[in-house]
């Protein structure tokens, strides 16, 4: 099966670890992806491609935690009508209301495959 559905996940590079088992997981799955995991001479613009690019926005965040770089994706996303999903409720309700929902991986995997 060809899973035409492109993400672009982001988080905290405090939570490293857990991007990359994501990472592994969509890979294992055959899903297009990007990921930012390391900070690059283009900045928010090359988020801002990414998320051009992608069909769906997940955010890593465990404990809901969400820092500035990332509140700034969301917003972007948000205005470009990408769905936007997260791992943990943002603490920020303002942010919090911009996302479609709370996914775990599993279940953002099975949702890229519909």
């Amino acid at each position: 099966m060809s899973i035409t559905k492109k993400l672009y996940t982001c988080g905290s590079f405090k939570f490293l670890r857990e991007i990359e088992e994501l990472e592994e997981k969509l890979r294992r799955e055959g899903i297009q992806y990007a990921v930012s995991k390391r900070p690059d001479n283009r900045g928010m613009r090359g988020c801002f491609e990414r998320i051009d690019d992608a069909d769906l926005v997940y955010i890593v965040n465990p404990s809901g935690y969400v820092e500035r770089s990332v509140s700034v994706d969301i917003g972007y996303a948000y205005a470009r009508g990408k769905p936007i999903y997260a791992t943990h409720v943002i603490d920020d309700p303002p942010v919090m209301n911009l996302l479609a929902g709370v996914l775990t991986y599993e279940r953002l995997i099975e949702l890229l495959k519909q």
